[in-house]
């Protein structure tokens, strides 16, 4: 199972006349999630970036913006404990 980065942005306009409920709902329903800041998600799936961009696709709207990227074991940040933790229990280092 693979650890995806899932970052996305929701246009200004976007966000005062849409419902992104389902959004997170979907991220949160992955094998295993970690939300790490409002817009940015670490994901575990069997699927490919691809398919996670399927499943989220259907929640955004023009002006939004979606990226999305498999993890390693090779990265380097400042980041809150809990998401550290959750690195360290999804990535095998």
């Amino acid at each position: 199972m693979a650890v995806y980065l899932v970052s996305y942005k929701i246009g200004k306009k976007n966000l005062e006349t849409r419902d992104y409920g389902g959004l997170v709902t979907t991220l949160e329903n992955y094998e295993d999630s970690c939300r790490i800041f409002d817009n940015q998600w670490f994901v575990c799936s069997e699927g490919t970036a691809d398919d996670i961009h399927e499943d989220l696709a259907q929640y955004l709207y023009n002006n939004d913006y979606i990226f999305i990227t498999e993890m390693g074991d090779n990265y380097r940040g400042w980041l809150p404990e809990r998401v550290v933790d959750w690195l360290r229990e999804n990535i095998y280092i």
